[in-house]
Parts: structure tokens; sequence; C-alpha cells
């Protein structure tokens, strides 16, 4: 495959990636390439540390989970440990040291039986910070990342769909979950590696992601390291809107190829912003151009960029880990 090529495989994956037996060759069949080449191509991505990884995107909302962006003022002495304690949470996925008095920043997930704010408050004792203050989100403008390689801009414009709730899931389904929340083996046929490993029949695999696919599975794709593929610049930016214009703002920051991800929040004492807006750029220049065009185009003067200068931990979020239910015996005590 040539460069143009392996960038338009690149960014077909991202938007979706078969839910087939031998999911590689049916990409061959698209690409005119084969399924040994398309192998090749997604082993050196992986070898090179690009390709992050090819599994489901959960709707937690629709599986019992609660969540939230969480910021917190850590004395920069105490900043490394405590970062370190919070990301042995299970359920913490991305937490970075960001610019700004709000100094460390972390998402977090759990089902609504434990209670967020009880995490929260266990993470204070452990950590002996906090306290750490739960961003909810309000409402959902724009979701998802697929970024063309070539030029830089992310061409997903997904926006978050929600269907029914699953009710009363079965150990059986709760399997499912695990199995297709875990990163696809580079074998030609991968499903039957990862369902021989969680005792699950591949048929129920597909039959479940098909049937809840843009619910509760929001969708099945690879992603990549964004730095690591020439999108090397990205800052999470908030906005102070007031709420009689936050529709018509939103909707200028959700249709801007640079904004991945674009969200209504709740604000909190000493930060009053509630539009939330991750953007991405090939460098910072872009980027604060990029910035600064959006403030225009909003008429909005009040907002930040939230740089992180240091990444701790970023994973996605995966459901239903024993891990989880291991960790809240050991220190849920600590809020009882």
């Amino acid at each position: 495959m040539n460069e143009k090529e392996k960038n338009m495989l690149a960014l077909e994956i991202q938007k979706e990636f078969p839910l087939a037996e031998r999911p590689y060759k049916e990409l061959a069949k698209r690409f005119s390439s084969t399924e040994e080449e398309i192998l090749d191509v997604l082993g050196v991505w992986k070898n090179e540390n690009r390709l992050r990884e090819i599994s489901a995107v959960m709707e937690g909302e629709l599986l019992g989970y609660d969540s939230a962006l969480v910021c917190g003022r850590i004395p920069s002495s105490e900043l490394e440990k405590t970062a370190e304690i919070i990301s042995r949470h299970p359920s913490v996925t991305h937490n970075y040291e960001r610019l700004h008095e709000y100094n460390l920043w972390f998402t977090i997930g759990v089902p609504r039986t434990m209670k967020l704010e009880s995490h929260l408050e266990a993470l204070s004792r452990l950590t002996g910070q906090g306290p750490f203050h739960a961003l909810r989100k309000v409402q959902t403008y724009k979701i998802g990342v697929a970024f063309n390689f070539e030029t830089g801009k992310n061409e997903s414009n997904e926006k978050k769909s929600l269907s029914k709730e699953i009710p009363d899931l079965k150990e059986k389904e709760i399997n499912i979950i695990r199995c297709l929340q875990k990163d696809l083996p580079l074998v030609s046929r991968p499903f039957e590696k990862l369902c021989d490993e969680n005792n699950v029949d591949p048929d129920d695999i597909f039959a479940f992601a098909r049937k809840f696919m843009g619910g509760a599975v929001r969708k099945y794709v690879a992603t990549f390291r964004h730095r690591k593929m020439g999108v090397a610049a990205n800052g999470m930016t908030v906005w102070r809107i007031p709420q009689e214009k936050m529709g018509e703002s939103a909707s200028i920051f959700a249709s801007s190829p640079a904004v991945s991800h674009c969200y209504e929040r709740t604000a909190i004492e000493g930060f009053p912003y509630n539009l939330y807006a991750m953007m991405h750029a090939s460098d910072r220049e872009t980027l604060f151009s990029m910035v600064d065009e959006m403030s225009e185009i909003s008429e909005c003067k009040d907002y930040l960029i939230l740089q992180s200068s240091r990444e701790f931990k970023k994973t996605r979020l995966r459901y239903f880990l024993p891990e989880l239910e291991e960790w809240w015996e050991k220190y849920g005590r600590l809020v009882a």
C-alpha cells in the first residue's frame, strides 16, 4: 500500500471497523489489497506505537454507569504522588496535569449504584487532597475522532444518540461486553481468539454488537495516538457562554473540524466555564490561531486554553471490571 492508501485505511477504521469473522480480509477487499498486507500495515503502526487499539466504544449511560470530568487544586510538591494514586483507580481513564490553578484533571466512570461522589471522596481520603470537583455533562454537542492524517483534520461528525438502557444485564451479556472492549488481536480470525479467552461464542458477539450498535455499543473502531500521526497539538478549551446563547455557540464549535468533543458542563466555584471543546491542530501556533478564530465567530472573549503539561494516564473506560469491585471493596470503607 502507498502512503495515500494507508491514510485512507487509517481514516476508514477510525469511523468503522468490520465486525466479521475475518475483518482484515474484509478491509483488504475495500482497498484492493490482501489480508496479509493489511495485517502488516496495522502491525507496523502498532509496533511504532501509533495504533492504540481496536475495540468497542461503549455508552456507559446505557450500561448503568455515571461519569464525570473531575478537577482539583493540588500543591505542586504533591501532584505526582496524587496523580499516581488516582491513576490506580481502575475506572479513571484520562489523567493530566494542566496549566491552571486547577492543575489535576481526570475522567472517571462507575456504576450508578456505587455513587461517583463516594469514589471521589475515597480518592480524597487516599491522597489527602481535595476536594475533587465533578464537572458533569449537561449536553453533548459533538463526540468522536476520525483524523485524516494527510490533512490533519477531524472528519468525524458523530453525535451522541442514545437509545434505551439495557435492563438486567446477564452474565453472558457482561462477558460479551468485556470481550468487545478488549483490544482486537492482529491475527486472521481475531474474534475467535478473543472468544476462546473469554468463553463467549463469536456469533453471540456479532449479534449483540449489531443489535446495540449506535446505542450501548456506540461504535467499534480503531483509535490512534494522534501526536504520533502528525496531529501534534491539542488543547481543552473552556468557554463562558450565557445560557441563552448556549445552543447557538455550541453549534459553531461542533461544526469545526478542529473540534473532536464538545460538551456543555456544570460550572463550579472559581471556574465559571460551561462549554468545553477539545481542539486539535498540527502545531501549537495553528491551534492558538484556530481558537482566536472561534472566539471571533462565537463572539466569546471569556475563555481559556487548558494545555496538558503531563499525561499520567490515558485509556478507554472499561466496564464491568472485577478490578473495580476489588478496589471498592478495599477502599470503599474510607467513606462508609
